[in-house]
């Protein structure tokens, strides 16, 4: 006959296992402590972007996470500083057309190496484009060629590589 003692130190391991599998498998918390499971990571120029077909615009996070509700999108800015109305434009877009894709974005985080911002999106995709469609038509504007003016800021003209030879160079 075996001890009771035993049986309890075998049903321990076996809870201590299974909590182990949830942990890694659906609470882990990720490396800049997001509480998901990573499923999408952009690998850089031979990673294809998603595009939403109903707003035609296209774009891809740096990563997405399956949190609780749907699905966060990462954005990185290797910069020191602030974060930029055009960096959140940037992530709104890309998070629309990932939604175009079939991921259900519901919150961008922007991180800098010294700032992170999280933004919570409407839930309807013509809610989301309504908030950027200005920016997306100069963006469009801008790609087809057309001559737009400046529109320069002390802290970003300080790093931009065209700062000497623009005639918007904030100085």
């Amino acid at each position: 006959m075996l001890d009771p003692t035993l049986f309890i130190a075998l049903g321990l391991a076996i809870l201590l296992l299974f909590a182990d599998y949830v942990y890694r498998n659906f609470i882990r918390k990720s490396k800049i402590g997001i509480e998901g499971k990573l499923i999408w990571t952009d690998h850089g120029k031979n990673t294809k972007s998603f595009f939403n077909p109903v707003f035609k615009v296209f774009g891809k996070p740096d990563l997405m996470y399956a949190v609780r509700g749907g699905v966060l999108a990462v954005e990185y800015k290797s910069r020191h500083g602030t974060i930029y109305e055009s960096d959140i434009v940037q992530a709104m877009c890309a998070a629309l057309a990932a939604r175009g894709d079939g991921y259900n974005v519901i919150k961008i985080l922007l991180k800098t190496s010294t700032q992170e911002r999280y933004v919570s999106l409407p839930k309807k995709d013509k809610d989301l484009y309504s908030e950027i469609k200005g920016f997306v038509s100069i963006a469009r504007r801008a790609k087809n060629g057309e001559c737009l003016p400046g529109a320069p800021e002390e802290k970003k003209c300080s790093s931009c590589a065209y700062k000497h030879d623009c005639r918007y160079t904030h100085r």
